[in-house]
């Protein structure tokens, strides 16, 4: 491992210019109480002993000689302000450099810093951590700051609720002095250990989570084309209900009313189809639809009529939803493709 390059965030007075000191074991970023003293993204570097034994081992020292620390100090994230969305373009930036920059042995992840004294873990961080970890598919671990106290607090019993996916160290970065005594600063090993020892643990967790959420995505998409293609059915189903009051003379209206749906199911999926692609595949639509004699028939006519249609709208909305289930995104906008499947599933669904 080279290089290890983590992006410190989280609200003004979460403690993220304490821990950066504490880790370098410098005073490199300015601290206060409670202000925005950050004013700019900055970063800091530094060669390091950083830890391979277990989190647990008695030893101060880390175990790993001459592995460059890149430390990235970001601005209080507060909500809905120009700072806020200023510093977002700057973090999403580093790390896309950062993970270009990456060599084999190299890791990038986000240190987000929260405040143990905060009322609650606001929705908008919740989503930001969602947003990035999935959008960049880098892993997070939450940090616990400012922990005076050795009980888990209703704060952190809430995050991990929230995230349970995700890593959550409580640390006292910085020796805190009270009426009783002092307390001594704890945590800084295990954040180190959990966030170099458990990389690319918590990094497949990272994949596997975008995986299933592109998969949810794709399901919830398709469902809304099934209902989108479902009402553009009926429609033409009505249509065609009226227009077969007139035996006989309904039969080719309604063949060509067949046709204008399945160029309008085409649209709602996103396949470009002409009117002679239709035209082409009618036929391998209909099969086993034996209708059209009926359609002649006084009285019946309607019901017929609009029954034949919703079939065989039916059928082809099942072909469209069958390929674009086994079809990514990019092959969806390839209309030779979709075409050449399609006529491919009408004929499976022939035999």
């Amino acid at each position: 491992m080279d290089n290890i390059n983590l992006v410190i965030m989280g609200k003004t007075g979460s403690g993220k210019s304490t821990l950066i000191n504490a880790i370098l074991e410098e005073d490199l970023a300015p601290t206060g109480s409670g202000q925005a003293v950050t004013k700019q993204n900055k970063m800091y570097s530094k060669k390091m002993l950083l830890p391979l034994n277990n989190e647990n081992s008695q030893s101060n020292k880390y175990g790993m000689v001459g592995k460059k620390l890149n430390m990235y100090d970001t601005v209080g994230l507060e909500i809905d302000t120009s700072i806020t969305q200023n510093t977002l373009k700057d973090i999403k930036k580093f790390i896309k450099k950062a993970q270009e920059d990456e060599r084999d042995n190299d890791i990038t992840l986000v240190w987000f810093c929260v405040n143990s004294r905060s009322s609650r873990f606001e929705s908008y961080e919740l989503e930001l951590i969602k947003e990035l970890s999935i959008e960049y598919e880098i892993p997070f671990v939450i940090v616990i700051t400012q922990c005076y106290m050795d009980e888990k607090g209703e704060l952190e019993k809430q995050i991990e609720n929230d995230l349970p996916e995700l890593s959550v160290v409580r640390v006292l970065a910085k020796e805190y002095k009270t009426r009783g005594g002092v307390v001594s600063a704890f945590g800084l090993q295990k954040l180190l250990c959990k966030s170099v020892i458990d990389y690319n643990n918590n990094k497949i967790k990272i994949l596997e989570t975008k995986f299933l959420r592109l998969l949810e995505d794709k399901q919830s998409k398709i469902q809304k084309l099934k209902d989108k293609g479902k009402k553009c059915v009926k429609t033409y189903g009505d249509k065609a209900k009226k227009i077969g009051f007139v035996p006989v003379g309904c039969i080719p209206i309604v063949h060509g009313m067949c046709i204008k749906m399945m160029m309008d199911l085409n649209k709602i999926v996103g396949i470009s189809s002409s009117k002679r692609f239709a035209n082409d595949i009618f036929a391998d639509a209909v099969v086993g639809v034996i209708a059209t004699p009926l359609m002649g028939i006084p009285l019946l006519s309607s019901v017929i009529a609009s029954a034949y249609i919703e079939t065989i709208g039916d059928a082809y909305l099942n072909t469209l939803m069958s390929v674009i289930e086994r079809s990514s995104d990019t092959e969806l906008k390839n209309n030779d493709l979709m075409s050449k499947r399609i006529r491919e599933e009408l004929q499976k669904r022939k035999k």
